[in-house]
């Protein structure tokens, strides 16, 4: 496993100002003082092993840290076969992918419940990625399937559920989203304690694998009774407000991988990346 020894910063998907030239995006990040990007195959995995060899070069070289978003449209309890097995197929061209890249984490939603109940969507779940890795962990170098938090209220993807998921698998660990939580759980994340509640979760159940890979993802969030509706900037009028995690994060000595999913990625990094820096200067 991957185990970090700072807190790094970096945003969801290239800066704008850099699209269509991979070799500027790296340089941007060094610029900004950012050391992570998680690569956007929202829309599939559509890259070449040519072009994601060019990726994984420019990321040793500049030392980003790398993840990568696998397609939201995979839906591993889906009531079509077919959706099912080419959303393993997806997992499994990302884990092969992964060494060229220098991808460490394959995160992704695993998708609805496909009128499942709610041990059978994890029982079939766990099955299919306990096949993808069979296929696929050898060729993967290192990187892991990280099931992300879901924001929608009743999709697959509790807390609970994703420390189920990881439970038990070493192949397997979370990634854990602030804003879906927050808006899962109808803004019920406010102060120091709430989050350290939910990490404490993650920490007593899945010890050293979570707290050596801790992956976060973070952004402001409108939210209605059916969970999460749209990303908004950090440090504005939508929760939640990071300072507190940030806090635990300091105190703790965690280093995880934050990673910014705001409108303007770069920005909300930045905007994470200076608050820990201020709270780290005033408690010195």
């Amino acid at each position: 496993m991957i185990t970090l020894s700072r807190v790094r910063f970096g945003p969801s998907g290239y800066p704008d100002e850099a699209k269509g030239n991979v070799k500027r995006v790296f340089e941007i990040l060094e610029e900004s003082g950012l050391d992570a990007l998680e690569y956007a195959a929202v829309y599939g995995l559509r890259t070449s092993e040519k072009a994601a060899k060019v990726i994984g070069d420019l990321s040793r070289e500049s030392r980003i840290f790398m993840s990568l978003h696998a397609a939201y449209f995979i839906s591993l309890a889906s009531k079509k076969e077919e959706t099912r097995e080419r959303s393993k197929e997806r997992l499994i061209k990302a884990l092969r992918f992964a060494p060229l890249m220098n991808v460490k984490r394959i995160v992704f939603h695993p998708g609805t419940r496909g009128g499942l109940s709610d041990d059978e969507t994890f029982r079939v779940i766990r099955k299919a990625l306990e096949d993808v890795w069979d296929v696929a962990g050898d060729a993967a170098g290192g990187a892991h399937l990280s099931p992300e938090v879901a924001g929608k209220v009743n999709a697959f993807g509790s807390v609970e559920e994703i420390i189920n998921l990881c439970s038990g698998h070493e192949g397997i660990i979370p990634t854990i989203d602030w804003a879906h939580i927050y808006a899962r759980r109808q803004g019920a994340i406010k102060s120091y304690d709430d989050y350290l509640k939910i990490i404490n979760q993650f920490e007593d159940a899945l010890g050293k694998k979570f707290t050596d890979n801790m992956h976060f993802h973070v952004s402001g969030i409108v939210y209605t009774k059916a969970g999460e509706s749209s990303h908004k900037p950090l440090g504005e009028s939508w929760g939640p407000d990071i300072a507190p995690l940030m806090d635990i994060i300091l105190e703790q000595g965690y280093s995880p991988v934050i990673i910014s999913e705001t409108p303007v990625p770069i920005r909300g990094a930045l905007y994470a990346k200076a608050l820990l820096d201020e709270l780290t200067r005033t408690k010195s």
